[in-house]
């Protein structure tokens, strides 16, 4: 196991990884955030390299300091190979089975080696999964038509204050302080952007990536539906942020009918699956989570 570092070798991966997508996906978005300021501090590990088979984004073993916080305790990962994934994920320099964990990746048949190796660590395994959605950079057309101006609505990041806006529409139950802090560091470290109505205190709406360069949670206030709203965020944000990113990409559940309609309006399309897998003490309640919401 190796911890890339090199800025050449890790602008070499991202290219390699853009060659197996969707699944490489997770560990790309990842990746990217590494190479864009990398402010929740990731590191990259590969198997060997420059032939590599598994890749692995993670926070450092030493950041991950709240054995229950699987918000913090996340990995993203792509493999070639499911055995070569084992034997890394065996390792306890690559992962810490004591603690809550949350894998992403856009691979499920990744969950028969999941299980076997967490089931060995007294762990137990849930998953969540759904649709994933990518579209390319806005075109020029794009970018000169959208609406820039209102005389009611205005377009803004948001606020570290607001966190707990946006959390109340993101997650209930036992992890819901965790989550508050996660959105936090977001709101602080990465960029966003959100809807404002003249005379209201609070944002209507919002759209926040996260570590990995998924769009984590899309919000509209239901009073402010169909007016065209979250498209044009969503079109102003990539337009501040042309530059960043290569794809963009989502994570829906098969229910969120409405956020499918409005991502394929705006260039979308349906290219694979998405899968979360939580690892917990087998006497721990099912966590609850949401990924997007409109």
């Amino acid at each position: 196991m190796s911890v890339l570092t090199c800025p050449l070798k890790l602008s070499a991966l991202r290219t390699l990884l853009t060659r197996s997508f969707p699944e490489s996906l997770k560990a790309y978005g990842a990746l990217q955030h590494v190479l864009t300021g990398n402010a929740f501090k990731l590191e990259v590990l590969v198997d060997q390299w420059p032939d590599f088979s598994t890749v692995i984004c993670r926070p450092s073993l030493q950041a991950m300091k709240d054995p229950s916080d699987h918000y913090r305790n996340t990995y993203y990962i792509f493999t070639k190979d499911p055995h070569n994934l084992q034997k890394m994920l065996e390792d306890p320099q690559v992962v810490n089975w004591n603690q809550d964990t949350q894998i992403e990746a856009f691979q499920p048949e990744l969950g028969i080696v999941l299980q076997k190796v967490s089931s060995k660590h007294g762990r137990q395994m849930e998953t969540i999964g759904g649709f994933l959605l990518t579209r390319d950079k806005l075109t020029d057309e794009e970018l000169a038509k959208f609406n820039r101006s209102s005389n009611e609505f205005y377009y803004t990041p948001l606020l570290v204050s607001e966190a707990p806006v946006v959390n109340n529409q993101l997650v209930c139950g036992q992890k819901k302080q965790q989550s508050l802090c996660f959105i936090e560091r977001c709101i602080q470290d990465l960029p966003n952007i959100c809807v404002r109505k003249k005379g209201l205190d609070q944002p209507i709406g919002w759209l926040l990536p996260d570590c990995s360069m998924e769009y984590r949670t899309i919000y509209m206030s239901p009073a402010y539906k169909r007016l065209g709203l979250a498209h044009n965020m969503f079109l102003k944000f990539c337009a501040a942020n042309q530059g960043k990113v290569d794809l963009y990409y989502a994570c829906l559940k098969p229910d969120n009918v409405p956020i499918q309609c409005m991502c394929l309006k705006i260039g979308f399309r349906f290219i694979g699956t998405w899968m979360e897998f939580y690892f917990t003490q087998k006497s721990k309640i099912s966590i609850q989570t949401n990924k997007i919401l409109l």
